[in-house]
């Protein structure tokens, strides 16, 4: 931390009652005497008379600024973090001249002080709320921070003795260290919410999105990110969720930190996570039926669109009606799109709803909303949501002036100021997320781990070249390159590190599109150039095979023999005998017709792996079990080859 020191002078004078030297004008500490009325320290009166005007300026009240047309003081964001970088340097070289006494060091003083006061009171008139919740909780830490910070400061100055000044420079330091934390805290909030206000390019807002995900959460990769996240995750959900999980949440993370209320992000999210998973068979079948998963993909896309449309439109507003009708496309956006379709799941999923979703879909979106904000299972869950605000729109029932909207409803006219129409829309925006969210990780639980993500990206307006390019280069990738092919897709990268390709193939693998067969990965290393190459469809299935589960294993075992490592087999024979092996002596101890068909099942991976030596030990153990130990068969060659395949080494390479 950056430290700051400044000298103070005391001059001194021999004590007429005990004869020490003493400061001038305080009381003598050895004897007690009392100074005399002539004792006089010009410059110690100037520097203490030059701090107390300005610690009296420090506690009085500032008017607040002027607002913009939306509410928000116009110099808020850009110009607070300008004028704070260049105070700081002041305020330190007046509190310098004013601790030498020097002929400017008062008046510097006190401009610093009331500079600052203008500051303070630019931060708490700002309404605390979407999409400057944080920032602005933040900055009022800092402001509390910066001000105890002065005034121990200027209590220094004041102080009698250098001891006491000492003490309070220690406390002064104290509160700046802490000061120092917060600007890089309000600097990072700022400087997200700029970027993703100001960029237009998809795929950029991506990058950034997932590039402020991994230092946050100060990982290298996505892989570690989807790791670190995940953990975070079950203390939100109590589950960790599956692969993937920790991205999706990441991103959420950065946005409620950026412009939510990221409490209130985490509460709902929780809250519909446990509605969701307290009706699987609801939810099971909203999965599975396919007008659910295209009208969630097409109001993700119509939202994306019209926050687009409306943030452009804001940007180059010159009134505050042209701006409040930029909103109120969003809010209505908001309502029609994923509001309709995350109120019919909860409310199918809290069986407020029992008709099929085919009927819903149908359902007027106000009511939907409306039933499932008054709802008492699924309270607080929508809210942001404003049926009024769609209403009004939609039939131009809506009337705009500077201070907010009013909208002419059939029994009363409501008007809602502009700070309540913005807070509204970005609490309708953390909602629906947070419930998105929610809805994704319930379901990828139940098996559909690719629930509405398949060409998610490019109806975005992101091409697949440009997901696998974005996942790669936040993965410590570089020089990324994509060769698309009519069946065969080829991607080259280099890196500095030594990655497992193969979870980096899974990484990028869903954006591939859906006519790709398969893929070649080729990269360049420390130690050479490797290529991770085969087939796609031995890995969907491993996608869509149950978790935790034997199926599991063995899809992934198929997956990886299907592939090559510098045109090598990925697995080697020893790995496929090995997990064999350990798995049919689980079997000795089952029922013949539980046994049997698992052994069976792993003659089909051998025959699958071309491993004749292991198809005539596994057709040897089903003999036997069918027989029994009664039989004249007992398999004693086959028992004993897979015996000793039970401890085969099967070190897995580093890469995978």
């Amino acid at each position: 931390m950056t430290s700051y020191a400044f000298k103070l002078s005391y001059s001194q004078i021999s004590c007429s009652g005990c004869g020490i030297s003493r400061i001038r004008g305080v009381d003598c500490p050895d004897c007690g005497h009392r100074p005399q009325p002539w004792e006089i320290d010009t410059a110690g009166r100037a520097r203490r008379e030059a701090a107390a005007q300005a610690r009296k300026l420090l506690t009085q009240p500032v008017p607040p600024l002027p607002n913009g047309p939306l509410g928000v003081p116009e110099t808020l964001h850009a110009a607070l973090f300008k004028r704070l970088a260049t105070w700081c340097s002041g305020f330190f070289t007046a509190v310098a001249e004013a601790a030498q006494a020097t002929d400017h060091g008062a008046p510097d003083l006190k401009a610093r002080v009331v500079e600052f006061t203008e500051l303070r009171a630019m931060v708490h008139n700002t309404d605390a709320r979407r999409p400057l919740k944080v920032l602005l909780t933040t900055l009022r830490e800092l402001v509390a921070e910066l001000t105890s910070m002065i005034d121990a400061y200027l209590a220094a100055l004041l102080a009698p003795t250098p001891l006491e000044a000492q003490k309070h420079g220690v406390q002064a330091q104290s509160h700046h260290d802490c000061a120092a934390e917060l600007i890089k805290a309000a600097n990072t909030t700022a400087d997200g919410a700029q970027l993703l206000s100001a960029e237009r390019d998809t795929a950029r807002i991506q990058t950034i999105l997932l590039a402020r995900a991994l230092r946050t959460y100060q990982v290298p990769d996505l892989l570690a990110l989807d790791a670190a996240a995940r953990d975070q995750l079950r203390g939100v959900t109590g589950s960790r969720g599956v692969d993937g999980s920790g991205v999706m949440y990441a991103i959420g993370q950065v946005l409620a930190q950026s412009i939510f209320d990221p409490e209130r992000f985490r509460q709902v999210m929780r809250l519909a996570y446990d509605m969701f998973r307290s009706n699987p068979e609801a939810l099971r079948a909203l999965a599975q039926e396919p007008f659910f998963e295209s009208d969630f993909k097409r109001a993700l896309h119509e939202l994306f669109d019209g926050s687009m449309e409306a943030v452009h439109a804001v940007d180059h507003a010159t009134h505050s009606r042209q701006a409040g009708r930029a909103l109120l496309g969003i809010a209505m956006a908001q309502v029609e799109g994923p509001g309709q379709v995350i109120a019919s799941a909860l409310l199918l999923a809290c069986g407020r709803k029992t008709a099929a979703y085919t009927n819903l879909r149908h359902k007027n979106a106000t009511e939907l909303i409306t039933a499932a904000q008054q709802e008492p299972g699924l309270h607080g869950l929508l809210d942001g949501l404003d049926n009024d605000l769609r209403t009004g729109r939609a039939h131009a029932l809506v009337h705009y002036d500077d201070t907010g909207v009013v909208i002419e409803r059939k029994k009363n006219t409501r008007t809602v100021a502009w700070r309540d129409v913005i807070d509204g829309v970005f609490q309708g925006y953390e909602s629906i997320h947070a419930c998105q969210l929610a809805l994704w990780q319930a379901v990828g639980e139940l098996g559909f781990t690719n629930f509405a993500t398949e060409d998610l990206w490019e109806a975005l307006g992101l091409t697949p070249e440009q997901m696998i390019t974005i996942m790669l280069e936040n993965s410590s990738y570089q020089d990324v390159a994509v060769t698309p092919g009519e069946r065969h897709w080829k991607v080259e990268a280099r890196t500095e590190s030594a990655p497992a390709l193969s979870a980096h193939v899974a990484l990028i693998r869903p954006y591939l599109p859906g006519h790709v067969d398969e893929l070649s990965f080729t990269v360049h290393q420390e130690d050479g150039v490797h290529t991770l190459a085969g087939p796609l469809a031995p890995w969907d299935e491993f996608a869509t095979t149950p978790q935790d589960s034997e199926a599991k294993m063995m899809a992934y075992l198929r997956a990886q023999l299907s592939w090559t490592y510098d045109k090598a087999p990925v697995l080697s024979a020893h790995h496929v005998r090995r997990w064999t092996a350990l798995q049919a002596a689980q079997t000795m101890d089952q029922a013949p017709a539980e046994a049997i068909a698992r052994l069976r099942s792993f003659r089909d991976l051998a025959k699958f792996a071309g491993d004749g030596e292991l198809v005539w030990a596994l057709t040897g153990v089903i003999r036997h079990k069918r027989l029994g130990k009664t039989s004249t068969f007992q398999a004693t060659a086959e028992l004993s080859r897979m015996h000793s395949w039970c401890s085969l080494p099967a070190v897995l390479p580093e890469w995978l």
